[in-house]
């Protein structure tokens, strides 16, 4: 009987050691994305009113449908936009950048810290500060849109420094 009781026990224990085992290789229910991590990439892009992007990055990683390159410029023949990250969306062309951001057009230079573009569009904006230069002319404010074809810019709260 007791043979019997710590036969038993034997069984029940190597039982539930296995399960431990088994569940160990089992895939843990989740969302899984791979990511890719990319050296030295250049991208073309293109916009509804005929801008054509190349995007240069110093590393890019690819999430899904998300790209986010580090160290990224921006160039058309209308402007030039260097980065520290940008996070866009490979599908809509909309994203997010950030780390001293900086805008050089033919007529305008444009720093901020984050923004907001739309690369189908040829948009690019933010709720943040901005400082616009123009010739000697400075301009400071806060939440800002600039259309690159033709140039609109729009500044809210802003404050004019003319030199």
């Amino acid at each position: 009987m007791l043979r019997i009781f710590f036969l038993s026990l034997f069984i029940i224990f190597i039982a539930y050691q296995l399960r431990v085992y088994v569940d160990n290789f089992k895939v843990v229910k989740g969302r899984e994305e791979m990511v890719n991590l990319l050296e030295g990439v250049t991208i073309k892009a293109y916009s509804k009113q005929g801008i054509e992007w190349t995007i240069k990055g110093k590393t890019l990683e690819v999430v899904g449908k998300d790209v986010r390159f580090f160290g990224v410029e921006l160039t058309s023949e209308d402007a030039h936009i260097w980065a520290g990250e940008a996070y866009i969306d490979r599908f809509t062309g909309k994203g997010k950048l950030l780390g001293g951001i900086r805008l050089h057009s033919k007529d305008i230079t444009a720093i901020a810290k984050e923004a907001y573009v739309d690369l189908k569009e040829g948009e690019f904006g933010g709720d943040g500060e901005i400082t616009l230069t123009e010739g000697k002319n400075r301009v400071e404010g806060t939440g800002f849109q600039i259309k690159l074809r033709p140039v609109q810019v729009i500044i809210s709260r802003a404050r004019v420094i003319m030199e």
